[in-house]
Order: C-alpha cells, then structure tokens, then sequence
C-alpha cells in the first residue's frame, strides 16, 4: 500500500509539479513575445520528458500505459491552468508561497543546533562522569544532524549562505549573475532534485513498509522518518530553485 502511495505520489509530482517548474521561461518572454515564450515552455517540458523516458530503464522503472495517460493528462491540465491564469502572475504566486515555505523549515530546523549541543553536552558528561550510555540519546543527534542538513538546504541556497566556489560569478553583473543562476536552475539542479526524488522514493517507501528502526534494541524505532529528509531535501531544493528562477527573470526584464 505504502509503495502505491508512493508510486501515486511520484507521477503526480512529474505531471503538476515539473511542468509549473518551467513557468519562469514562460514568464520570460510572457508580455513582448508571448506565443514564443509558451512554444519554449512546451518545447523544454517535451525535451524533458524524452530524456527521462530515455532514463527510465537505467532507474529499472516500467511505468504502464495507464500512468503514462495519467501522467499526460496532468501535464496538459497544469499547462492550461498555468496559461489561463497567466505566467506572471502563477509564477509570482508559487515563488512567494515556496519562499515563505522553504525560510520557515530552515529557521525551525536550526533550533536544532542548540538541542544538538546540549545533548552531546550531556551524552559526554553521563558517560565519562557517571558512567551511563544510553544509545537513543546519541542517535537522537544523528537525526537532527540529518534533520538540520537536508530540511534547511533550501534555505541556505535561497539564502545564498551555501558554500560557493567560483570565480567569475561573484564580480559578475546582475544580468549575468541572473543568467548563470536560470541556467544553474534548470540544467543541473532541477534534474538532480528530480532524480533524487525518483529513486529515493522506493527506498524511503520500503522502509515504512517494514517500520524500520535502530539495530540497537535501545536505538531510535524510527529510522523511516530519517530517511524521509531525503525526498523532503529534494522538495525543498526544488521550492527554492524555483524561487531563484523567478528571480533571475525579474532581473533578466528589468535589464533587458
């Protein structure tokens, strides 16, 4: 059942989250050149779809002619939202909803440092002054590490307090800082969150099945919920890559 779920979950992603992921490109060229920028948006959605028809034997994936269909079917439904409601004005909406999004999970989670520090404080103090071990407590810090690593890496990438290791970007003018970030967004981010979403998901969906937990009797039942960070990392990275995109076009429009 949980991997039905999610199998649902996955094609319901590619079909109404990858193709709103392409707004931006539509907002690109949506006021001067509009029929142009909707045949860029189409064209770039088609493209990507055949590549990863083309990927999914390598992912040992077999989807069937009925979640073809369903997959079709909300990629034609979500582009016509999308145009009747305009580009502009979708992309805005979405970029200011995942903004706000990604900055509340990345400020929650980062309360989790002090917990961090005060648990090792203690796990230190009840082993080499008492004498005591209790696993769960030292588990509990591998969990919030992992929480605070992938749920607050989108907010270090909108934040742009992520390590970056360049050497023309930072001199860079605005319109060309924009035009690395689009081309970064979509060209490498947007197909890695993609593929981190696809196959991660069977191996976060087996074990929920089994209510996997600690192989220590006195460990953390509950190694599921670790697992789960890594399609919610992939989410959020995509919710922030979005944001940038949207940004990156302002600017693009602005400086046009």
């Amino acid at each position: 059942m949980l991997e039905l779920v999610g199998d649902i979950f996955n094609w319901v992603a590619a079909g109404v989250l990858f193709p709103l992921l392409f707004l931006p490109l539509g907002f690109l060229f949506s006021e001067k050149r509009p029929l142009i920028g909707w045949i860029a948006l189409v064209t770039a959605i088609v493209i990507a779809g055949a590549l990863f028809a083309r990927l999914t034997p390598v992912l040992s994936l077999t989807p069937s002619v009925t979640k073809i269909v369903w997959f079709a079917a909300l990629l034609a439904l979500t582009a016509a939202a999308a145009v009747v409601n305009g580009a502009k004005k979708t992309s805005w909406y979405l970029s200011g909803l995942f903004e706000v999004v990604t900055h509340k999970t990345g400020r929650a989670v980062m309360w989790l440092l002090l917990a961090m520090a005060v648990i090792q404080f203690g796990v230190v103090i009840l082993r080499y002054v008492f004498g005591l071990n209790y696993i769960f407590m030292q588990e509990s810090i591998t969990y919030m590490h992992g929480a605070v690593f992938l749920l607050a890496g989108g907010y270090a990438l909108l934040t742009d307090d992520h390590v970056r290791v360049d050497i023309f970007y930072r001199e860079a003018t605005p319109r060309r800082k924009a035009l690395v970030d689009l081309a970064g967004t979509y060209l490498l981010l947007v197909p890695v969150c993609l593929l981190l979403l696809w196959t991660a998901s069977p191996y976060v969906a087996r074990s929920w099945a089994v209510g996997e937990g600690s192989n220590e009797a006195s460990g953390i039942q509950a190694l599921f919920i670790l697992k789960s960070f890594i399609p919610a990392f992939a989410v959020l990275l995509l919710m922030a890559g979005f944001v940038i995109a949207a940004r990156a076009v302002a600017t693009l429009k602005e400086r046009g």
